[in-house]
């Protein structure tokens, strides 16, 4: 498929793959954690992909694994990376950790969306992934969301970066001068007169 990385707004499809593990805790009986990202495809302005939040679907059935609460779900999501947002993904190529922020949000059975099977409710569903730390900074400041980074890394950290490059144009720093003729007639005439009044 033929690259738009000129496209001011790209729609960036990815599939996440999460592991639902046990742990050993008196309140819960298992976590989640993303256990690999996958790009899929990349469109302009709209995609076939679902609109809001994700559900969390099993990659395959591995009835040995299950037994011992361990299982893998997936789901398929686009990033929306936009022109405008693009000060924002310079800022996380330019940190000392380029990430892609995952979040999860919990969710009970009714809240699942109608694609989800009979017999596969999970209690967590994808809500975002994003490039942006200014949008995750929402998120955090709400306090119920689970957010995962994940190293941004490989061919999306080369799109992002030629994206940035393309569409990010910091303003250039201009040193501010004094006006000599001003100032020269400031000093004839004793000084700024306001500043004498004030302390005098």
């Amino acid at each position: 498929m033929q690259d738009h990385v000129m496209d001011r707004h790209v729609l960036y499809g990815v599939r996440v793959i999460f592991e639902k593990q046990p742990v050993d805790h008196i309140w819960i009986d298992h976590k989640w954690v993303v256990h690999d990202l996958l790009p899929l495809k990349r469109e302009k302005g709209s995609g076939e992909f679902p609109q809001g939040y994700v559900n969390l679907t099993p990659l395959h059935r591995d009835h040995s694994s299950e037994q011992e609460g361990f299982a893998l779900y997936m789901a398929d999501i686009q990033i929306d990376i936009h022109h405008a947002e693009a000060e924002a993904y310079a800022e996380n190529m330019q940190s000392s950790d380029p990430s892609i922020y995952i979040v999860l949000r919990p969710t009970d059975h009714e809240d699942q969306n109608d694609d989800a099977d009979d017999g596969e409710m999970v209690d967590m569903m994808l809500v975002e992934v994003s490039l942006s730390p200014y949008n995750i900074q929402d998120y955090e400041d709400c306090g119920e969301d689970q957010i995962i980074k994940l190293p941004l890394t490989g061919p999306m950290a080369d799109f992002v970066e030629e994206f940035v490059a393309t569409f990010y144009q910091p303003e250039e720093f201009i040193k501010r001068k004094r006006d000599r003729a001003k100032m020269d007639d400031l000093e004839k005439r004793g000084g700024d007169q306001r500043i004498k009044k004030k302390y005098h």
